[in-house]
This record gives C-alpha cells, structure tokens and sequence, in this order.
C-alpha cells in the first residue's frame, strides 16, 4: 500500500469468526492505530481525533461486527459520507467465508458467537448474514478467508496495507548452561563441543570480546566448519521467519559458564 497522504481509515469487519481480529492484530504490526467497536456517539471525537494525529500516524483501523447492533450501518454511513468531507479516505474490508468452516472453528475454539445467546450455532451464523448484508453490498473489498491459516491471513494482510519495508529485529544472545538457557530464546546453539580457551593457561583470564580470544578461536579448522554450517542455517531460518511475519527473533548461542549479553 503507497503511503497516504492524509489519514487513512480501513473499516474491518465481517463474519465473527472470519478472521477480523487476527486481522487488526496484523495491522497493528504495520503501525495502524486500531480500535474495535467503536461506538456511534464516538464518531466525532474519532474525527477530531485523526485530526490531531495526522502527523504521527495516518493509518487507522475500525473494527465492526454484529455487536454494534442497529447502529452498525448508522455508523459505517457516518464515517463512509463524512470521512471524505473531512478530508479522510475510508475504505471498508469485509471478511466472509464457508459456514462450515465458521461452525468448524467456533468448535476448535470453543468460543460462543455473539449471538448464540438463545438460539443455536446454525441459526446465530445464519441470523449473522442477514443481519450484515447490508454491509457486504456496501464493503469496497470482500475478502473470502475460507481456506486461509491464522498465518496466511495475517501476512496477506500485511502485504496488502503494510509499506515496502518491513523491519525484523534479530538479536543474538551469548549464555552460560550452567545459569539456564533464556526463556525467550527461538534459537539455541550448543558450544560447549569446541575447544574452550578457558583450559589454555595464559587465556584463562582473558574476556573473550578481546581479541587474544578471537584470534585462538578462529584459528580452529573445527570452530569455522561450525560458524559456517551455522550461518547457512541462521541465513536460511531468519528468512523464512522473516516470511511468516515474525517481528523478533532471539538466537541464543551457549558456552560453559559465560555471563548473559546480547547484541542486536
């Protein structure tokens, strides 16, 4: 999405269990300002809200479903016909998909439709559709998530509204076994197979950001074989997290008994 200029405003709602909170949780990522239900005697300040953000942030997301009621397209026409005269692009995304697959995933969730206070499953997804086709006839985008995963939905979403540049922060942890491998590690490398300076008399007191320790350590064929096989396996992990959207990614690397440091 080209970056706009002036705000921006992305409408998400759709069937509950389509997928719209996984959907603003992924803009959310992308640095959208979100909310969820926003109330129809909220429109105002929400206006005079964006006016006032419009320098940090110009994209945000409004997340409606059935639970706003008979105020839902009383709302979605106040923001829809007063955004642009206010100077304010909105843009509505329902989200639909195959009522098998919604009772599918209200089972697996076990989660109760907002509906489904005293009537059935088949009649609250049922009762769902009629009461939001209004909407669906008035949404610029209907996307179908019927055979998407919780990870394909939110990537597709972040190529869709997210900018060019997407940023991943990759930090590398050394630690010593004997104080625990840290809790937040994705990835864990074992040392302790290579040769230690610390047995080496006159390294044993040397920190090993100095160079005196570097130089001994790459000095072993056996420590370069390892770097190597380890850097074509980082290169290959980070991309493909990169891919699935990951926002950080911790590699821990252990030795005997080091201290914890990171370096980002």
């Amino acid at each position: 999405m080209q970056p706009h200029t002036k705000p921006f405003v992305l409408i998400v709602s759709g069937y509950s269990g389509a997928g719209k909170t996984t959907v603003l949780h992924a803009l959310e990522d992308i640095g959208f300002f979100c909310s969820d239900n926003l109330p129809i005697v909220l429109v105002d300040s929400f206006f005079d809200a964006l006016k006032k953000r419009i320098h940090e942030n110009s994209n945000f997301a409004l997340g409606l479903d059935v639970r706003n009621g008979t105020d839902l397209m009383q709302l979605v026409n106040a923001l829809k016909h007063d955004g642009p005269e206010r100077g304010i692009d909105v843009h509505i995304l329902f989200l639909i998909c195959n009522k098998q697959i919604l009772q599918k995933r209200f089972s697996e969730t076990r989660r109760n439709h907002p509906l489904a206070l005293d009537i059935n499953l088949d009649e609250a997804l049922d009762k769902e559709q009629v009461l939001l086709k209004p909407l669906v006839d008035y949404a610029d985008t209907i996307l179908d998530t019927s055979q998407f995963t919780v990870h394909q939905l939110r990537n597709l979403t972040k190529d869709s509204f997210g900018s060019d540049r997407r940023i991943m922060i990759v930090s590398l942890i050394s630690f010593g076994f004997k104080y625990g491998v840290p809790a937040e590690s994705n990835f864990v490398f074992d040392v302790r197979a290579l040769p230690n300076p610390y047995f080496i008399p006159e390294l044993k007191k040397c920190a090993g950001t100095e160079s005196v320790i570097q130089n001994y350590l790459f000095a072993q064929p056996v420590v370069l074989e390892y770097l190597d096989k380890c850097i074509d396996f980082l290169r290959y992990s980070v991309e493909k997290s990169y891919q699935e959207g990951r926002c950080f990614l911790n590699i821990a690397i252990g030795c005997t008994g080091a201290g914890i440091a990171r370096l980002h």
